[in-house]
């Protein structure tokens, strides 16, 4: 942390003053050369690099690469716990959302009804295809996962199968041709991205979206900061879940008719 407690205790009353007019201005101060931070701040030049040197930097470049470093880093915390808070109004929506517990019902009676139930993903959504089709097989029906871009698609009649496919953007090519491939053999396709209006979405019979914003992040990579922009799962994780609970539950219900 650029301004800690201990740094802090090191000023003077002048280099106070300093310290006063960067958080003021904050980002500001960014663009600034040294002479107008000390115009600013009603003192020299050398007050402020005295400040600099007591915030451990050499000078008043250093300072501001330190400080753009932290800014970004409160940006990205900022964010961050604002897609937590949307990530749980999300969680409660689903669940008081009648039109989308019904599109997952419908979804759910499909599975039921499928012969084979086949998750496709790619990359991060690869792995969350992998999950599923475990966790489907652990709720009583056997579901495989398709995660590489070249595996292949036999000549074969899917209509007796539902292929569920997961992807945030709806814009993975590999995932797009391999669901081209199982919708020209009759599969029923099923799209779970964060959007709604991408290509995969148009191409499935039905469509399903969670919208989230999209999380950002500053990771340091030697010399470097790097952007990096990342979706949580956790929403389809959740779809996932209570779509197998759902399809457990209909089985369920449904055996003990049978045996009456």
């Amino acid at each position: 942390m650029l301004f800690s407690y201990e740094r802090i205790q090191r000023l003077n009353d002048l280099e106070f003053d300093v310290y006063n007019c960067i958080t003021e201005l904050d980002a500001k101060v960014l663009s600034m050369k040294i002479r107008d931070l000390a115009d600013a701040s009603h003192v020299s030049t050398t007050v402020v690099l005295n400040f600099c040197r007591k915030m451990d930097c050499e000078g008043w470049t250093a300072f501001k690469i330190k400080y753009k470093e932290e800014l970004q880093q409160a940006r990205a915390s900022e964010s961050n716990e604002l897609v937590t808070k949307q990530i749980m109004d999300y969680l409660q929506m689903y669940v008081q959302d009648t039109q989308k517990q019904d599109q997952l019902d419908e979804v759910v009676d499909l599975i039921y009804r499928a012969r084979r139930v086949i998750f496709i993903g790619a990359g991060p959504s690869g792995i969350l295809s992998k999950y599923a089709a475990l966790y489907f097989t652990t709720m009583a029906k056997t579901a495989q996962h398709i995660d590489s871009p070249y595996f292949p698609i036999p000549e074969d009649d899917y209509s007796d199968t539902i292929v569920i496919a997961l992807s945030a953007s709806g814009e993975t090519k590999s995932v797009i041709q391999r669901c081209n491939r199982f919708k020209s053999l009759h599969a029923t396709l099923v799209a779970i991205t964060n959007t709604g209006d991408n290509t995969l979405s148009k191409l499935a019979d039905v469509s399903m979206s969670y919208s989230v914003p999209q999380e950002e992040f500053y990771v340091s990579e030697k010399l470097a900061e790097i952007h990096v922009t990342a979706t949580t799962a956790i929403p389809v994780m959740y779809m996932i879940e209570l779509m197998a609970k759902k399809f457990h539950q209909k089985k369920v219900l449904e055996s003990k008719v049978s045996d009456e």
